[in-house]
């Protein structure tokens, strides 16, 4: 499995990548800070999963998706956000996005997601990708 953490936030970053990787050891996980980033990147790794930071720095998250939505359709979709705004939830739903997370983010909601089956029934992940260990 592909991951891709769009974030400006180190906190973020890390709380994502250490629950992907205690979920799949096997995940390649890839971290950019900026969605232009991210553009570069996607253009040529596949990715099964994308946690993205609605506001960044550079561009807001939302934003990106919109624009580049060729990207995102197919593959599962999580977004970050420090408020609890209907507006950027919806927006984020309505763009394909398949469920959200609320700063701070914490270990055990990105568990949960994957716990769950969120990620794992994501038909993307499971056409793009081998199923990991968990997933099987």
């Amino acid at each position: 499995m592909n991951a891709l953490i769009i974030a400006d936030d180190s906190y973020v970053k890390t709380s994502v990548r250490t629950a992907l990787g205690r979920f799949d050891s096997a995940c390649t996980i890839f971290e950019v800070s900026s969605p232009e980033e991210a553009l570069r990147l996607m253009r040529s790794v596949s990715m099964s999963v994308v946690f993205s930071e609605v506001n960044m720095r550079h561009m807001n998250g939302l934003s990106f998706a919109e624009a580049h939505k060729s990207f995102f359709s197919g593959l599962c979709w999580i977004v970050i956000s420090e408020f609890e705004s209907f507006y950027d939830i919806q927006k984020a739903i309505n763009l394909g996005a398949r469920d959200y997370l609320l700063k701070p983010v914490d270990e055990s909601g990105i568990r949960d997601l994957l716990k769950y089956g969120l990620l794992q029934n994501a038909g993307a992940y499971r056409q793009r990708c081998n199923p990991c260990v968990s997933c099987r």
